[in-house]
């Protein structure tokens, strides 16, 4: 059915109820009511939404021309209730829109996205239409949030620049460093002016550029709000992101406009913010950033994991089951942490990545220092057939002891939910020095996880990080200390020991949100874009803005 039409029906039924008593046109004199409504609506595109989805012309366009023709015009009364009810529909629907957001993210993204949602069954359709003052009413009701406002600001200041000049960019080698010269310096120069990030009055574009100390600062900052290493040199990834177009930067804030409605941090005081594209853990308390800390985040699914995954739920074969390894985009609540974890090796690694290493070396288990278990009995390690490593139901289980290489590192940081992922410390540090960090089977790998439980630790009844240290078998230098925990151990550990393995129950738990943003502005007012790495904007897009709809407008 025509959008235009939707909730006719529904709204019938509320007229019905009122004796088709009008709510908001109640004469033929209330065109300033129904300029300014509508006014409201056509200016949908502020926040990112398209003013088409509310039809204010039509609406106008019913109302008008039952004022204006007052004689010749028998159906001016049925054109007035049109209009009064295609207003209330499309005022329902905005006010739906900015509340709630365009698109329900549980249903778009069904097998990814779990934070809570308004519970829909409390939603009252049509509190928007029961306001002494509607106007009033949709003013208010306009997201109020720091992250949303300012990006909206950034959605005004980057519409300003479609419909200008905005040349591809090409380097004559595969990569400028400081003192480089090439012909596309004064192309990239103007664009980082154009982006705001390099100053007029202090560099002037010539003919005879070479790379500046002045521009490298320049790209250092471009690559910086764009995720990248800031190194300065320009190679394939800053080229690729001095490329984007000014209507790919729209339809970026656009997209994350909607995400900024479909969830508000404002109303949480304190909690921990994993943004899965920025490859970072941010600690928030009161609005503010108190630090954040790199982490690596799950392996994209690959492209054609639809097409794949349809297969296999027709096979239910295990050969035709494609990986899916993404980090879910989720809610939960940090309770604890496990110091000297052990890692119970997940079914997919056993058969991706267990049996390739075993293939290689017969002795990878026992170097690794894994131990195998059958129906709940360890067995021995010559006894392990890898042929069953690679059958549908494994057999084994297989765990990895604490101590040096384990895969989780000296501290697991633990929060209820149903996909097995948490956040944790490894051994594996050269992920950290790229700009991409999607390496991981699900699980959030924390760069510096010291840093991060110091900060869980704070005012904690028992556990201070010093104990914690000691605990994993680092160094602290202050004997007092060490007597201290010695001293205290057996208390730390009593109810929460198992070996090496230790639980710190944490005194009071901390609200955590995986979340997906591909577009923000930072606490200096640039505005930062990254890569959309699980490809949740494409997704997005093609329901917000499809195909025709582009076209059309061409």
């Amino acid at each position: 059915m025509d959008s235009t039409y939707r909730f006719i029906d529904t709204l019938k039924e509320f007229y019905s109820s009122r004796q088709l008593k009008p709510v908001i046109i109640k004469s033929f004199e209330d065109g300033e009511v129904v300029n300014a409504l509508t006014g409201i609506l056509n200016r949908a595109d502020e926040h990112g939404l398209n003013p088409d989805e509310y039809h204010a012309e039509l609406i106008r366009n019913e109302f008008f021309n039952a004022v204006n023709d007052t004689i010749e015009n028998p159906n001016r009364h049925e054109q007035l209730a049109m209009a009064e009810i295609l207003l209330s529909k499309a005022i329902i629907k905005y006010a739906y829109d900015l509340r709630y957001g365009y698109v329900n993210p549980r249903v778009l993204f069904s097998d990814s996205y779990f934070i809570p949602l308004p519970d829909s069954a409390s939603r009252d359709l049509f509190e928007p239409l029961k306001q002494e003052n509607i106007l009033e009413y949709l003013n208010k009701i306009q997201p109020a949030s720091t992250n949303y406002v300012k990006l909206q600001k950034a959605l005004k200041h980057y519409n300003n620049y479609l419909g200008l000049d905005w040349p591809v960019i090409t380097i004559s080698s595969p990569k400028l460093e400081e003192g480089s010269t090439d012909p596309s310096l004064k192309l990239i120069a103007s664009r980082l002016i154009t982006l705001g990030l390099l100053d007029t009055s202090a560099y002037k574009l010539n003919d005879s550029l070479f790379y500046d100390s002045t521009l490298v600062d320049a790209v250092k900052k471009f690559q910086k709000i764009n995720g990248l290493n800031e190194d300065g040199v320009i190679g394939s990834g800053t080229l690729e992101r001095l490329n984007i177009t000014p209507e790919q930067y729209v339809k970026t804030i656009k997209i994350n406009l909607e995400r900024f409605r479909w969830i508000d941090y404002a109303n949480t005081p304190q909690y921990l913010l994993v943004n899965i594209p920025d490859f970072k853990v941010f600690a928030v308390e009161n609005g503010r950033k108190l630090f954040d800390i790199k982490v690596c985040t799950g392996i994209r699914r690959p492209a054609n994991f639809q097409a794949r995954n349809e297969i296999y739920k027709k096979t239910k074969k295990i050969r035709d089951k494609p990986d899916d390894w993404e980090t879910p985009v989720l809610y939960s609540e940090l309770a604890y942490m496990v110091l000297n974890p052990t890692w119970t090796v997940p079914a997919s690694i056993i058969r991706e990545e267990i049996l390739r290493e075993v293939t290689k070396d017969s002795n990878y288990l026992q170097i690794k220092n894994f131990k195998v278990y059958k129906e709940g009995m360890e067995i021995n390690l010559n006894e392990v057939d890898i042929k069953e490593f690679s059958s549908a139901r494994i057999p084994y289980t297989i765990v990895q002891d604490p101590g040096a290489g384990n895969a989780l590192g000296k501290i697991k940081f633990m929060f209820r939910n149903p996909f097995g992922v948490y956040l944790h410390d490894t051994p594996s540090r050269a992920p950290f020095s790229k700009s991409n960090r999607a390496v991981s089977h699900g699980c959030v790998r924390v760069e510096k996880p010291i840093m991060l439980a110091e900060y869980l630790l704070r005012d904690h009844s028992k556990w201070n990080v010093d104990f914690l240290k000691l605990e994993i078998g680092q160094r602290v230098d202050d004997r007092a200390i060490r007597s201290d925990y010695e001293r205290k151990r057996t208390a730390l550990r009593r109810n929460a020991s198992f070996g090496k393995t230790t639980d710190i129950i944490l005194d009071r738990k901390i609200p955590l949100y995986i979340d997906y943003y591909t577009a923000w502005v930072d606490d200096d007012g640039y505005v930062n874009f990254r890569e959309d790495v699980y490809r949740k904007d494409k997704v997005l897009s093609d329901y917000m803005f499809p195909e025709k709809e582009i076209i059309a407008q061409r």
